[in-house]
């Protein structure tokens, strides 16, 4: 199988720098240029850059093992993938219009200066930065499978070796660079997982509709939910759902794009559009049903990975396509999140935060430099987070971006929310979060006392920041109608 592999990696690697080299020649090379891509980005790039973006090495990897581990459960991706878009054809085009008209480029930029606070602002950017790592891990460790099956490498040297490829094409393409290897990186996803998703279903059962018979036959339950023990309750099913879809647009660097769009209309287009990215799901969705008819198939993130490996699959060239793929979905990510934490710190943090007057040119000078450290970084919680699934590396990551949700929303549609309310319900909301999440590890017994129906601890902190938010806008002062105008409310 080594044969084919080392030589689509490299051929891989050397094309996503390429893309990304070359996009990063057309702009001005500034800090708006790096941030937005100088609001230039049509229907065709902004459906790439969300699709690709949005699926990961962790949707590459942990589909297949959620089907052979939970069965149905694991549809719960095409059901709030069908809705994570909604919101974001509603406020998106408002965020796009503001952002142009104020000059704003961030998500944490735009709801500080909604509220007119710079604390906001700085504890938002933070925050996504203390998101970001987990799930930047998550993608280093996608990479590092590959390169230590490909190449034989160590996986901290493999995710090394592919993560500088993607920190010089982020430091010299920025956000074009972003956008267009996107673009390169969602064609081989697509093309690749349909490719194995259909050949070995047939290869080694005559066909998906045989597969599946045989499916209903062996595993009933996998269909179905509760699924197989211990089950998948339909409150927690339904739950899943909801919070995923409620978060999903709140993740800093999905709601950054609305920047980079062309027009508001591009925005909504791209999110009327997005929905046809989830067949990228059907064919792991059938791998995860295919690894599960045979025998000793394991249940962890390693199964797609097995089931390419086996002799009767289709030797060299199947394996070297999944390597391509895995890549392709972790870089698409891993891309997006070296620029928006390298975005958000520079202008969350130092520039809105703490209000350090920094040059445009300073700016973007910075933003280069962040990326270098963020890369670090992921390297280093790949070491701390070696032992630990990716499923649950996402998880904690999704707790942080989903508090972000009532600033937002009530910020976008609601006059009364304010200054003090917004800044209280945040830190309520981020508070609990790492308190549960401490407590989750260190305190077992607090934590099942303190969450007895086992929610996401996102969705706990979530309520409370939401009650505390909704209650304090009632009972203080509105902002002032003049600052209102400048985020599109009309006089009451």
């Amino acid at each position: 199988m080594g044969a084919v592999a080392p030589y689509a990696v490299f051929a891989y690697l050397a094309a996503s720098l390429a893309v990304g080299l070359w996009a990063g020649r057309r702009g001005s090379g500034g800090a708006d240029d790096f941030v937005t891509g100088e609001r230039s980005f049509g229907p065709v790039l902004m459906y790439f850059v969300m699709g690709a973006m949005i699926f990961s090495a962790y949707a590459l990897l942990g589909t297949p093992q959620r089907v052979i581990s939970k069965g149905s459960d694991a549809f719960y991706m095409l059901a709030y993938g069908a809705a994570a878009f909604v919101p974001v054809f509603y406020f998106g085009a408002r965020v796009r219009r503001m952002g142009a008209r104020l000059g704003l480029v961030t998500q944490a930029e735009l709801i500080g200066a909604r509220y007119d606070s710079r604390r906001i602002t700085a504890v938002m950017g933070a925050a996504s930065l203390l998101a970001f790592v987990p799930y930047l891990a998550i993608q280093f460790k996608g990479a590092g499978i590959v390169m230590h099956l490909a190449l034989g490498w160590s996986p901290l040297v493999g995710a090394a070796v592919v993560y500088a490829v993607v920190a010089i094409y982020v430091m010299f393409g920025g956000m074009r660079g972003v956008g267009w290897t996107n673009v390169l990186q969602g064609v081989a996803m697509l093309g690749v997982v349909w490719w194995l998703g259909l050949a070995i279903p047939g290869q080694l059962f005559g066909g998906v509709a045989p597969m599946f018979d045989r499916v209903i036959a062996e595993h009933p339950e996998y269909l179905t939910l509760p699924g197989p023990p211990p089950g998948t309750s339909s409150f927690q099913y339904t739950a899943e759902i909801v919070m995923s879809t409620l978060g999903f647009a709140m993740w800093p660097q999905v709601f950054m794009k609305c920047f980079t769009a062309r027009s508001a209309r591009a925005v909504q287009y791209s999110a009327v559009t997005y929905p046809s990215f989830l067949v990228f799901l059907v064919p792991l969705l059938f791998l995860g049903y295919a690894a599960l008819l045979l025998p000793g198939a394991p249940r962890d993130e390693g199964v797609l990975l097995w089931l390419v490996s086996r002799p009767e699959i289709g030797g060299p060239w199947v394996f070297a396509a999944f390597c391509t793929a895995v890549l392709a979905a972790s870089m698409s990510t891993g891309d997006s999140l070296l620029h928006g934490g390298s975005s958000i710190f520079v202008r969350d943090v130092l520039v809105s935060g703490l209000g350090l007057p920094l040059s445009e040119q300073a700016q973007a000078r910075l933003m280069r430099i962040g990326v270098v450290v963020l890369f670090a970084l992921g390297l280093v919680m790949l070491i701390v987070a070696s032992k630990v699934s990716i499923v649950d590396l996402l998880l904690l990551a999704y707790a942080v971006p989903v508090q972000f949700l009532p600033p937002v929303m009530l910020g976008l549609y609601w006059r009364r929310a304010n200054r003090v309310a917004a800044e209280a319900g945040l830190f309520v909301g981020l508070g609990v979060a790492f308190a549960l999440f401490l407590a989750k590890i260190l305190a077992p017994g607090l934590y099942a006392w303190c969450n007895p129906l086992d929610l996401q601890i996102g969705a706990v902190a979530l309520v409370l920041n939401a009650i505390t938010m909704f209650v304090l806008s009632l009972t203080t002062p509105p902002m002032a109608q003049s600052h209102l105008q400048r985020f599109e409310f009309r006089s009451p």
